[in-house]
């Protein structure tokens, strides 16, 4: 089994960009604390737009992911900034530049 990967994008409401970008932030303190995060990153786009990926060890982590405490005070935070649901993909990633896309629980095993 690989890494599993999220990626997607969302609207805030009008005159939230700041507000959310401190809450995006805390976000990320909050993925630190969960486990297989590899990079979990937020991107602001054009006016109201943003922009997220997220990399994890494996899907079981991606499926435990925003069970802490610290990421529930951030997402309780983060809905009422949206300004409609977030567009979401899950993918598995094939090739990249600067990623380390092995699964980490088989190397050594070939």
């Amino acid at each position: 089994m690989g890494k599993a990967a999220m990626i997607g994008s969302f609207d805030c409401q009008d005159g939230k960009a700041e507000e959310m970008e401190a809450v995006l932030a805390s976000m990320v303190e909050a993925a630190k604390q969960e486990p297989g995060v590899e990079i979990y990153s937020y991107h602001r786009g054009d006016g109201n737009t943003f922009w997220f990926f997220a990399l994890m060890a494996d899907a079981e982590s991606m499926q435990g992911h925003g069970q802490t405490a610290a990421m529930q005070q951030a997402m309780d935070a983060f809905r009422p900034l949206m300004a409609s649901p977030p567009q979401m993909q899950m993918t598995t990633p094939i090739a990249a530049i600067g990623l380390d896309l092995k699964d980490s629980r088989t190397q050594g095993q070939q």
